[in-house]
């Protein structure tokens, strides 16, 4: 970074500064704001936006210079709202700012600009929301057909500004059975179905193509990743991460495997199966491109979390988050959720969601082991944030520990996350984006959790009398009763705000994103007909 030049008059007036001694009280504050204020703001403009925030606190001065800059406003208010700035365009700093700032107020107030339905007729088999993009394949013939779909739809949905358009092929040239997306990167990563293969084959394939001409990645050092898989897979689920994509799959009379490639170099980074992964997986889920965490169903449940790709093949087991302790003997389900991954700004898109700041939402049923005592299979919500894994894979590094952090519940849990009464299973995927969780309640209605809640009067918008939205900040304990499961009352503390509006009523799934609420009202299942998207634009 090359330092800004002086001016003749800011060099007279940096020469003209009054002697510090070194003992005078914050005498590097008094030194800072003396400075010309062009000087300060060109060097607050290389701090991040909690820094100048910080700042701004300090004194009079330095918030008079602060508020009269909009790039310094600007990554204030991206830092609040867990943003990024996007590429360099046409759109000003300032325009940026507005636009932020619109869309916040719009998420704060429950206020949608528009609502669009977005045609999507025809069986789907499997879906994606990624990046403003909603994305299915779909079978020719229907619920009848067995084999693997071949038609692929991808819609890129309405926005304040875009009417959105939708991209048909009717054959992509395999059949597939699950599929990956992640439109930052033009990239779709295609599980090919068994049926395709004449023989038995003792590998499942992956294709990497492009989502907009379906041809290999030019990216990809290779059009197809593989895995060995001895039996027939019977269910799969594939993530891409910047990267890298990774697939949990089952396989006939086998434990689950997790494989993990580099899609750019084909190098498999992460290969386990039953008898090098921990026991009794419920679930996996990506932390980062290079970090990923586990759910295990005995001992009460835990969080795993791993890092890999470091050095070849190396995978470290960092860190083992106990949850809340049982009383009696239990399994404890665990499937675990977050939004998608995109690994850069979408194009002609101003800023976007920081990929680090997101929560992750873990379903829990707990099932009893002992045929002899009845139980009713009570479930329960865990809604936490990616700062918590994170932070000690931080602390691992730095401390260079060669052994795993057993966290007990009462180390993380009671500060760090939220936990409440599961009322509705989520019928569709991609319920959660960045700090936002789409919440079912037994009336019917969806709810939008908000966990992005911060006091600062930036966020602060009042309400209009005539609102159609209901909103409650709720920042006292949540405390759950069950003593036949838990040695005592569990309480969670995380703050949330609570969105309501009774036009989400009547939808069988809401799905979310940096833009949108997208509501489904057919059930959701292998084949059904989608029909239309209910789409509510921020």
């Amino acid at each position: 970074m090359i330092a800004p030049k002086l001016n003749a008059s800011q060099t007279t007036a940096v020469g003209s500064l009054p002697t510090i001694k070194p003992d005078m009280k914050d005498s590097e504050t008094l030194t800072l704001i003396l400075l010309p204020s062009e000087l300060l703001i060109e060097i607050l403009r290389h701090a991040d936006g909690r820094s100048i925030l910080r700042c701004s606190s300090v004194c009079r001065k330095l918030n008079s210079v602060i508020d009269s800059s909009a790039e310094l406003q600007y990554h204030i208010e991206l830092a609040l709202d867990c943003m990024l700035d996007g590429p360099q365009s046409t759109v000003t700093i300032a325009e940026r700012l507005e636009q932020l700032r619109a869309l916040r107020r719009a998420w704060t107030l429950f206020e949608w600009k528009k609502e669009v339905r977005v045609p999507m007729h025809g069986f789907c088999h499997a879906y994606e929301l990624v990046g403003g993009v909603f994305a299915k394949t779909s079978s020719q013939a229907g619920i009848h057909n067995q084999s693997g779909p071949r038609k692929f739809i991808s819609s890129w949905l309405p926005s304040s500004s875009d009417p959105g358009h939708t991209l048909v092929r009717k054959d992509i040239g395999i059949s597939t059975r699950d599929f990956a997306i992640d439109p930052s990167q033009d990239l779709i990563a295609l599980v090919q179905s068994d049926d395709d293969f004449v023989n038995v084959s003792s590998y499942t394939e992956v294709h990497i193509r492009t989502i907009s001409s379906n041809v290999k990645h030019p990216e990809a050092t290779s059009p197809v990743l593989r895995t060995l898989t001895l039996s027939t897979m019977t269910s799969a689920f594939i993530q891409i991460v910047d990267d890298v994509i990774g697939m949990m799959f089952w396989v006939e009379f086998e434990s689950p495997h997790i494989t993990i490639w580099n899609w750019k170099t084909g190098q498999i980074l992460v290969d386990r199966d039953g008898d090098n992964l921990p026991s009794h997986i419920s679930d996996f889920s990506f932390i980062s491109n290079r970090a990923y965490m586990i759910t295990r169903r005995i001992d009460g449940g835990s969080i795993q979390v791993f890092t890999f790709g470091e050095n070849q093949h190396e995978i470290i087991h960092v860190a083992s988050l106990s949850l809340p302790p049982l009383k009696s003997t239990h399994l404890v389900h665990c499937a675990i959720h977050t939004g998608p991954f995109v690994a850069r700004c979408l194009p002609n898109t101003p800023f976007w969601t920081n990929q680090e700041e997101r929560m992750y939402v873990l379903s829990m049923q707990y099932i009893q082991t002992d045929p002899t005592v009845p139980s009713a299979r009570p479930r329960f919500f865990l809604f936490f944030k990616n700062s918590t894994p994170l932070r000690y894979i931080r602390k691992y590094r730095e401390q260079r520990e060669t052994n795993p952090f057993e966290v007990p519940w009462g180390e993380w849990g009671p500060r760090e996350s939220r936990m409440l009464h599961h009322q509705v299973p989520y019928q569709w995927l991609r319920y959660v984006h960045g700090h936002r969780v789409v919440f079912p309640l037994l009336s019917g209605n969806m709810q939008v959790l908000d966990f992005n809640v911060r006091k600062t009067k930036r966020h602060v918008f009042p309400q209009q009398p005539d609102s159609k939205a209901s909103i409650e900040i709720i920042d006292y304990p949540s405390i759950i009763l069950s003593d036949t499961i838990f040695v005592g009352p569990v309480e969670t503390n995380l703050p949330y705000r609570i969105c309501r509006r009774d036009e989400l009523k009547g939808f069988s799934g809401v799905m979310i994103d940096e833009q949108r609420l997208i509501g489904l009202k057919s059930p959701s299942f292998a084949d059904g007909d989608i029909k239309d998207l209910y789409v509510f634009v921020f």
